[in-house]
């Protein structure tokens, strides 16, 4: 009886189940009574969120940034890194996949997502810092896949994207910029939140997207015909460029410690385990020699003894053929001419700090980190070098903590665009936008350094007014156009203290400044470019062939092709 009126209930069971799918059916034609994934999850995303993906493309591109920062200041021979040009076939193939799978997804994530909800300020947003990082990467490596790039999840999967050539993806990269303004400028119910640059300003963004364009025409213009005129348009754009130190785009590092957010010269200068790597001695001596005002903001010196040269130890951890500069006579002769040093203990002491290594300097690294020049508060927000009354062994007092900065465009690197413009071109008064150049990179460095470091010491004005005064004979003594020009780009150079990209992009284009040491030792000729990944090449059979050769094909933009 029982198994007979379990046959009988499932019956009935299964006959209602059926006469309510079909009533169900009846009702709406469409329904297929067999199709049970008819629900979207909501904690799986086909497209991310504006509003998240936002600060995190932010934080990404900004990484990226930094992470190629230190190698092209080695280019220029500011610090130890690459400075002898040994580059490797995938030296730099964390870079690139980082930036495919990082900042560069991330800003076209935020693209689609905008899009998909005609949220037209944080497309505008996504938009000016991708024309901001693609004309970047064509900087760097020279031609890059562009318009076939982030498709490996398409509904057309493409993992093998094209290469698109540099003049290709900047024509791109600027209609870019003019779509972003036109995002930027639209009315729209949308507000930004979570965006950690210019919090969700939209006329900052424009200013923003405006400098880029001018940044990328300045880069590229010894092959645009049409550059003049279009720098000076450029110049002043509705809504503006970068003008004020307000407005500069810069990342802002935290002290936080767990997780890190420190700045990355902070934590490899100035912790337990110290592994800057050395600054450069031409960049750190000229500086002292100039009397440059920056300089202790700059530069934080470890040690005030001089290493025993009768000592084996001390004399294997002295940099060599004259780099230690407190017992190189000719740098005594120098810094006595220039006023900056005297025949005194004291000078001695302070001399012994200048401690970092010549250009291509490819000795061994000694058990030397307790004595190098490393990085001071400014930008990396460490300790403030007091010339009369600083201790000189790190680790041993409290510091900023390292809440620094990366300075990616400032209105100070603005007016050094705009005074070499003025003297390629003609049009202004390059004196006069040079001046104002380097006075504002001293207030942005002295305000800093004072902000971070309560044992800073002010600028003094007689001494900034002596500076520029000093820059003013030599530019006024310059015969020429091109000559003033060199020797506004030998400032801009010092400006841009904590930015190489700027300073490598200025020397492919003029080769300006002119006066720096060749390296003493070279792997291979002057970097035109970054290697392209080796691996890229033989993965992606749309990739160049053969791969450019970094140290003989230049960028697209690049008529300088140096050599030294």
């Amino acid at each position: 009886m029982k198994y007979n009126f379990y046959k009988k209930s499932k019956s009935i069971a299964s006959l209602v189940i059926i006469t309510m799918a079909l009533s169900f059916a009846s009702c709406n034609k469409s329904i297929d009574i067999f199709d049970l994934d008819i629900n979207t999850d909501p904690n799986s995303p086909t497209i991310g969120s504006a509003e998240l993906l936002l600060p995190e493309a932010q934080r990404n591109m900004a990484a990226f940034m930094e992470g190629l920062n230190n190698t092209q200041q080695g280019f220029m021979g500011v610090i130890s890194s690459s400075d002898s040009y040994g580059l490797g076939a995938n030296s730099f193939y964390g870079s690139w996949s980082y930036f495919y799978t990082g900042p560069g997804k991330d800003l076209q994530e935020v693209i689609n997502a905008a899009k998909a909800k005609d949220n037209k300020p944080y497309l505008g947003i996504a938009q000016a810092m991708k024309a901001y990082s693609f004309s970047t990467m064509v900087d760097l490596f020279g031609t890059v896949p562009f318009s076939e790039a982030f498709l490996g999840n398409a509904a057309a999967i493409n993992i093998n994207p094209k290469f698109d050539d540099g003049k290709t993806i900047y024509t791109e990269c600027y209609k870019l910029l003019d779509s972003a303004i036109l995002n930027l400028t639209a009315a729209s119910p949308y507000t930004v939140t979570g965006d950690i640059m210019y919090g969700g300003s939209k006329a900052s963004w424009i200013r923003f997207a405006n400098t880029v364009r001018l940044r990328m025409l300045m880069t590229s213009r010894k092959v645009n015909t049409s550059a003049s005129s279009q720098i000076q348009a450029a110049l002043k754009p509705t809504g503006g460029i970068i003008e004020s130190p307000s407005q500069d785009f810069t990342w802002k590092y935290g002290g936080q410690i767990s997780p890190d957010l420190r700045h990355p010269w902070f934590t490899a200068a100035y912790l337990a385990n110290n592994n800057f790597t050395y600054i450069g001695v031409q960049y750190m001596f000229d500086m002292l020699l100039r009397k440059d005002p920056r300089l202790p903001f700059y530069f934080r010196r470890q040690y005030d003894k001089i290493l025993d040269q009768s000592n084996p130890t001390d004399r294997g951890a002295t940099p060599v053929q004259g780099a230690y500069l407190v017992l190189n006579p000719d740098a005594w002769t120098k810094a006595r001419a220039a006023g900056v040093l005297a025949d005194t203990k004291a000078d001695s002491a302070y001399f012994a700090g200048y401690f970092g290594r010549y250009r291509g300097d490819q000795s061994g690294v000694s058990e030397d980190v307790r004595y190098r020049m490393v990085p001071g508060v400014y930008p990396a927000a460490g300790l403030y070098d007091n010339r009369a009354n600083a201790p000189y062994v790190l680790n041993t007092k409290s510091n900023s903590g390292g809440a620094g900065i990366f300075p990616m465009i400032t209105s100070n690197m603005v007016n050094f665009w705009k005074a070499e413009a003025e003297l390629a071109y003609g049009f202004g008064d390059a004196k006069v936008t040079a001046e104002k150049a380097i006075r504002e990179s001293m207030t942005n460095v002295n305000t800093f350094g004072v902000s971070k470091d309560a044992s800073s010491i002010a600028m003094k004005t007689a001494d900034v007014d002596a500076y520029v005064a000093n820059f003013l004979t030599v530019y006024d003594e310059a015969a020429t156009a091109e000559v003033k020009m060199n020797k506004v780009l030998y400032e801009a150079y010092f400006a841009n203290w904590g930015n190489g990209f700027e300073m490598y992009n200025a020397f492919r284009r003029t080769g300006y400044p002119s006066n720096l040491a060749t390296p003493i030792t070279l792997n291979s000729q002057f970097a035109l470019r970054l290697p392209i990944p080796v691996s890229e090449g033989t993965l992606n059979p749309n990739a160049p062939k053969p791969l450019p050769i970094y140290y003989n094909d230049p960028v697209f933009w690049d008529t300088l092709k140096f050599k030294f």
